[in-house]
């Protein structure tokens, strides 16, 4: 006698063919609702157009995801971790230099916009979504800035007036503003103007 699994008897097809039908409903969700963020905003996408938009049932949509801003979490920071992972690859790759290092992380940057410019526009730009979220990956974007600034004020390097955490902020800050703006309309300035303006605009990082 034969026995089927749990999710052979649900879905009628061995359990290693259920997890990957699951696996690419899912893929078919993230990528209709990065497409519809990107197009009509998170205000006003619906979880039932992303659901339409991905080839599946309304109700199918919340097997996957709670809520429409679960989905657009999902994939803010994955793409969060996608631009961490080649930040800290351009940093070791650009030895001890402080500048060099710094350009390498403005040019991943800049990079990375270039690629996923409808997703920077909607997390950091002027419109609602630009939010709590935004803030989150501003957070975590850099995590070392406010350390590093902290020893060198430490180490005398920079003037002992600045406060490492304001400062961090401001940095931050202005790197993704910049790239933001620059992601709206390329046309406002060459690539590698934007990347040398950043670098040359903070000697407190990059200070020897």
């Amino acid at each position: 006698m034969t026995f089927t699994t749990s999710a052979e008897a649900v879905v009628g097809e061995p359990a290693g063919a259920a997890a990957r039908s699951r696996a690419e409903t899912r893929r078919r969700l993230i990528e209709a609702g990065t497409n519809l963020f990107a197009s009509a905003g998170l205000p006003r996408t619906t979880t039932t157009q992303i659901a339409h938009a991905a080839g599946v049932a309304a109700g199918t949509f919340y097997l996957h995801f709670p809520d429409k801003h679960s989905l657009f979490r999902e994939i803010a920071f994955a793409a969060l971790a996608e631009l961490r992972a080649r930040t800290a690859a351009a940093h070791d790759a650009a030895g001890a230099d402080a500048v060099a290092q710094l350009r390498a992380r403005m040019e991943t940057l800049v990079a990375f916009a270039e690629e996923k410019r409808d997703l920077v526009r909607i997390v950091f730009g002027h419109g609602p979504e630009a939010g709590e979220i935004g803030a989150e990956l501003a957070d975590a974007l850099f995590p070392g800035v406010e350390a590093r600034l902290r020893d060198r004020v430490a180490e005398g390097r920079i003037d002992p007036a600045l406060h490492p955490g304001v400062a961090a902020q401001a940095l931050v800050a202005s790197w993704i503003r910049v790239v933001a703006w620059w992601v709206e309309d390329p046309s406002r300035a060459p690539r590698e103007a934007v990347i040398e303006t950043l670098v040359r605009l903070h000697p407190v990082f990059t200070h020897r």
